[in-house]
């Protein structure tokens, strides 16, 4: 015979003690729809209740149910009922652990629930009311469905791609997404790098160069992203301390012509089992050349007109 756990009980309403904390975190809007879908549906969120050996409940879970249930006038509830010391610890643990369990959708989902909505004929100001939002925020959550590619779509349904990332993904331009994502997919990354790679490409001082290393070995790209702003933190960190770098420009020009001399002798004498490692180099090489060639560009544009 199968195994049935539960601990859901029918509890007085009354006797059950509000929890100040969690009520902080709702409005009136909140519990105004609660009150029209307990109307409708019933309770969808069972509320969880802490019972102590004294006897008195605390509420741990579903405040916005709870105050909703008292303003109906409902005498009786069911709740879910656990025992625990009477510890605020203890009670505080149990109430954090019900706060991660509670299902939070993310924005792709969102958009996808609003766009079948907007399809179905639901008008905007009846979604606008019900979820208690703007119709910028739900204009915003329908686009980042439709600017979302196809393909990547496809991954994420089938569990290649976690929402998350492809809301990140989809502030990509339509025909680099689906290579990204796969690239990405492939590399193992996280949305966080995912993000601060994306965030790279779409800057527009970021060079082609760059833009195509992210799409095809974005590891390497992060890596240096990393080393970039690892340089132009420690600047920062200088320039407030005072630390100001000299302006030794004929000093570097006449350096980086000594370098750029040695480069061009020693490359066509490179074995080829060094060509690889060298090829590595030359692609990051080439990105921050045209970085400096840009900025020695619009140096002399500002300085000459």
């Amino acid at each position: 015979m199968a195994k049935t756990i539960s601990k859901v009980r029918e509890i007085e309403v009354a006797a059950v003690a509000g929890n100040m904390t969690l009520a902080a975190g709702i409005d009136r809007s909140a519990v105004e729809r609660c009150k029209d879908a307990i109307e409708k549906l019933g309770v969808i969120h069972t509320p969880v209740v802490g019972a102590t050996q004294g006897g008195s409940r605390l509420l741990l879970s579903g405040q916005c149910e709870l105050t909703a249930l008292r303003e109906l006038g409902v005498r009786k509830m069911e709740a879910i009922e656990v025992g625990v010391a009477n510890d605020a610890g203890v009670m505080a643990k149990l109430s954090l652990l019900l706060i991660s369990l509670k299902e939070k959708p993310g924005a792709l989902c969102e958009g996808l629930l609003l766009k079948e909505a907007v399809g179905a004929g639901v008008p905007r100001l009846e979604i606008q009311s019900m979820l208690g939002k703007s119709a910028s925020w739900v204009s915003n959550r329908i686009s980042l469905v439709t600017r979302l590619d196809a393909n990547v779509y496809e991954m994420v349904k089938g569990g290649l791609l976690d929402p998350r990332s492809a809301e990140e993904v989809a502030r990509l331009p339509a025909e680099s997404q689906f290579a990204f994502a796969e690239a990405a997919v492939r590399e193992g990354l996280a949305k966080s790098a995912i993000e601060s790679l994306v965030g790279c490409y779409n800057d527009e001082t970021c060079p082609d160069a760059v833009r195509s290393q992210i799409l095809s070995d974005p590891r390497s790209a992060l890596r240096r992203a990393a080393d970039r702003r690892r340089a132009v933190d420690a600047d920062s960190q200088d320039r407030r301390k005072g630390k100001v770098p000299p302006h030794n420009v004929e000093g570097c020009i006449k350096t980086l012509r000594e370098h750029i001399a040695k480069l061009c002798h020693m490359l066509p004498y490179v074995p080829p089992h060094e060509s690889a490692d060298c090829g590595i180099a030359l692609d990051g090489l080439d990105a921050e050349l045209l970085a400096l060639l840009a900025a020695v560009r619009k140096f002399t544009r500002v300085k000459w007109g």
